[in-house]
């Protein structure tokens, strides 16, 4: 390159784009390697079940309560990586149950199985043969966590392949947290990330609305009385999430104050 710009002289020209291009055409360019930590351990030797949900015909959810499906994904923070545990209803889409904790241990998933099963006592939710789908992940599979599920009459299925279409809601549900509230970032403390989870879990179930819904949130589901906070004062905004509202840029702000003038 340099010999071809000696000899050409001001003739010789290569932008960065092209050169780029160029080296990545003749393998000469480095990848940059993404560290992921990994959250799937399901080579253990704990009874795995049956998949109850990707049947023939498949299981759908006819009312709250019917299907609970379960995913692990992880949350960067300034010491390395958390992990969430997300539990959510199948019918309502809305998270009635979620845990950041710093290891991959069970309490995570315990912790957010029991506030799951409060959330349904608290809306009166029949949950009395209801199933729950999680991949074969040795959380799920434990004694401590089907125990519980046991007790309260529920159903377990689980995945039988690694294939992530067979928990597509749950997969989904963890890049919607994670890439549209912003709530994994490196620079951040384990306190912050978790109020960055607390207040991304609020907007997603009482401020989104969703087209499989009908245009309704989540709790509007849960409880048809609620209200979308966004829609009645601008001034809540700060109120339901300060750190997500602060992250917001000026368009997304005039977005904001536009629809709640409406």
């Amino acid at each position: 390159m340099v010999l071809c710009q000696q000899y050409f002289g001001s003739k010789f020209t290569l932008g960065r784009n092209r050169f780029c291009a160029l080296l990545r055409r003749h393998g000469m360019m480095l990848r940059k390697r993404s560290v992921r930590p990994r959250t799937t351990h399901s080579q253990h030797g704990l009874y795995k079940y049956e998949d109850l949900l990707n049947t023939e015909p498949k299981f759908v959810p006819q009312r709250p309560g019917e299907l609970l499906v379960a995913d692990i994904t992880y949350v960067a923070y300034q010491d390395g990586f958390a992990y969430l545990s997300l539990l959510t209803d199948a019918y309502s889409r809305c998270i009635v149950g979620y845990c950041l904790h710093p290891t991959l241990e069970v309490e995570g998933c315990l912790n957010a199985l029991h506030q799951a099963f409060a959330f349904y006592d608290q809306y009166q939710i029949d949950t009395s043969n209801m199933i729950h789908h999680s991949n074969r992940d040795i959380q799920y599979a434990s004694k401590s966590y089907t125990d519980l599920l046991h007790g309260r009459g529920c159903r377990i299925s689980m995945t039988q392949t690694g294939d992530p279409l067979h928990n597509a809601l749950a997969e989904r549900m963890n890049n919607t947290l994670k890439n549209s509230w912003y709530i994994s970032s490196s620079k951040q403390s384990f306190d912050q990330a978790l109020l960055s989870v607390e207040q991304a879990v609020r907007m997603y179930n009482e401020v989104r609305p969703h087209q499989a819904l009908r245009a309704k949130t989540p709790m509007q589901v849960i409880a048809p009385e609620s209200k979308n906070l966004l829609l009645t004062r601008m001034e809540y905004g700060p109120e339901i999430a300060p750190e997500l509202y602060r992250r917001m840029n000026a368009r997304q702000r005039a977005n904001f104050a536009r629809v709640n003038r409406n």
